[in-house]
């Protein structure tokens, strides 16, 4: 089993870092600098502003301790995720093995090893956090099965590893928080002639130990981001009714049901215009309410003889909740590395499948199935060997996404940049103005598109790109940061003085608006204005090398010649001790 998940990934072992893992390990000081303190107590993604952000302390933990052990190198981090995978796919069989036949726990099983879904999550570093939340929650799943822990003597125990391995579940990925609904599920499988509900009752000791967990976790969470939620809505649901949220997030089914039972079309990115916001019924909702309706009515019908093909279902709904947008609005519409723990569900339902044809094929037609089943199997493998190259390095990843899904809003964006490259500026502006259409209210397009129309010399559009991402996240620097530097180029000193000092007011203070103040009172000879500012800047990131060389210009200027090559000589200094990436990108 292990051998064939290994198998299925071992050519991802080739890949570099790629896309996210570019921002949350290679660019991030709290990985290469060993700031261990702030990988068990920071945010997700290094400098978010507060009530932003996500909160994964044990993934980050982990990449913090694998930067050091493999000295930057890709390649182990690759390697533990597939072994990690490996481990899953091991417990994914154990989990099963006690609720059905060994031969059809070893089918779903293999199921899970294989299938191709599960690339993003496997084959992309920062897809970890879903391995190892997935682990945490088969692992209790075991311990909650054992019958043996059962017995009163050894129910403190029971509960303390059930408390660990939801705590260990949460630390990896919020998804993890499923897991009392899961072990509620579980209960199903469990014939004892007595009701569910009796003996999730007596489970009661259980379920408010993980609340307690749970409750901590929040606490930990809101102190760190300022906030519960943290990462916020996707940008597509922004101004969207929650009418329109569930019909999407109904549209969302016949995706889910694609992906697992025929994968062969996969995508980095499912944003508009690859999926789209329904504001109406049409036939994709539709389609959607089918799909959940069948797949109720089948939970139902199999509950009484076959539960595990309703475990099978229930599974999948309930672990996919978090991420569906019909709670809340996630930050995603679609990503299949959210699928990794709601496809057990897939290989619970196989397992309950194969144990009813076990009871009821005859020994030829059990070969012929077991046949299809294998070249099924085989299909699968091939795909997801053929995929796990696609996350060699981004470039990869966006040159396979532009290939399969041109009209992804990401795809036309990159495609956009290589034209700004290349000098086609009139088609870059064309695709600059789509992918906005398609994503109007996404913060880094704004700014990003802003920067492009300025550069064009469309000052004005520039300016009310940024102003619309300075409405819709008001304390994030970013936008700011553009606009005070925009209007620096323009000559504009006095009015960048004013954006820089509007963002400094409302978003955390940091050392690239408090450059831009000290840029902006050299725009009006005010040099002893500017160092302040410039030392308020170092203030703020006493390691920025480009703010000490620019100190050192500042203090030239002002003909304090020994301090301005002791400003040098500290910025020397810090470059020499920037690490060296390795692997592409």
């Amino acid at each position: 089993m292990c051998a064939l998940a290994v198998v299925a990934y071992v050519n991802a072992l080739g890949n570099g870092f790629a896309f996210d893992d570019n921002l949350i390990i290679v660019a991030n000081p709290v990985v290469t600098g060993a700031r261990w303190g702030e990988a068990l107590l920071g945010p997700w993604w290094f400098g978010s502003t507060d009530g932003g952000g996500l909160f994964r302390p044990l993934t980050l933990t982990s990449f913090t301790l694998e930067w050091g052990a493999w000295s930057g190198s890709p390649f182990g981090f690759h390697l533990v995720s597939v072994l990690a995978h490996a481990v899953v796919s091991l417990l994914v069989f154990l989990v099963l093995a006690r609720l059905a036949s060994r031969t059809a726990a070893l089918a779903g099983a293999i199921l899970f090893a294989v299938h191709p879904v599960h690339v993003e999550a496997v084959a992309n570093v920062v897809g970890r956090g879903e391995i190892y939340a997935a682990m945490a929650v088969l692992a209790a799943s075991l311990v909650y099965l054992d019958e043996g822990l059962r017995h009163p003597s050894r129910r403190p125990l029971r509960l303390a590893a059930l408390c660990a391995l939801y705590l260990a579940a949460l630390g990896s990925k919020e998804g993890g928080a499923v897991l009392p609904g899961l072990l509620a599920l579980l209960e199903l499988t469990r014939r004892d002639g007595r009701p569910w509900t009796r003996r999730l009752a007596e489970e009661a000791p259980v379920y408010v130990a993980l609340a307690g967990v749970l409750a901590g976790y929040l606490l930990v969470r809101t102190a760190v981001l300022g906030a519960v939620t943290g990462g916020g809505a996707a940008p597509e649901f922004i101004g969207v009714t929650t009418g329109e949220r569930l019909l999407t997030a109904v549209t969302l089914w016949p995706e889910y049901l694609r992906l697992l039972l025929f994968p062969l079309d996969l995508s980095a990115d499912y944003a508009p215009a690859v999926l789209l916001v329904s504001r109406s019924v049409n036939a994709a909702v539709v389609a959607g309410a089918f799909i959940l309706g069948g797949l109720a009515f089948l939970a139902w019908f199999s509950s009484r003889h076959h539960p595990l093909v309703t475990l099978g279902i229930g599974w999948f709904f309930v672990a996919v909740l978090p991420v569906s947008n019909l709670l809340f609005p996630a930050g995603i519409l679609l990503a299949e590395r959210t699928l990794y723990l709601p496809s057990v569900g897939a290989s619970l339902a196989l397992a309950g499948g194969w144990n009813w044809a076990e009871a009821r094929l005859s020994p030829a037609q059990a070969r012929r199935w077991v046949a299809a089943g294998a070249v099924a199997m085989l299909a699968l493998l091939a795909r997801t060997v053929d995929r796990n190259p696609s996350w060699f390095s981004t470039y990869t990843v966006m040159n396979t996404l532009a290939q399969d899904h041109p009209e992804s809003a990401i795809a036309l964006r990159t495609r956009a940049m290589g034209l700004e490259r290349v000098g086609e500026r009139a088609e870059a502006a064309r695709l600059w103005r789509t992918v906005l259409a398609l994503q109007p209210n996404h913060y880094g397009f704004l700014v990003e598109a802003s920067r492009f129309f300025f550069a064009l010399g469309e000052r004005a559009t520039a300016s009310d790109l940024l102003g619309r991402a300075i409405a819709l996240r008001p304390s994030d620097p970013s936008a700011y940061r553009a606009l005070a530097e925009q209007r620096l180029l323009a000559g504009d000193g006095r009015e960048a003085h004013r954006v820089a000092l509007a963002g400094l007011a409302v978003a955390e203070a940091g050392a690239p608006l408090w450059s831009l103040v000290s840029e902006s009172y050299v725009a009006k000879g005010d040099l002893d204005a500017s160092l302040r500012a410039r030392r308020a800047a170092l203030g703020a990131d006493p390691g920025s090398a480009s703010d000490w060389d620019r100190l050192g210009d500042v203090l030239e200027a002002l003909d304090r010649m020994d301090e301005a090559r002791d400003a040098r000589a500290r910025a020397a200094s810090l470059r020499a001790l920037e690490p060296a990436t390795t692997g592409p990108s």
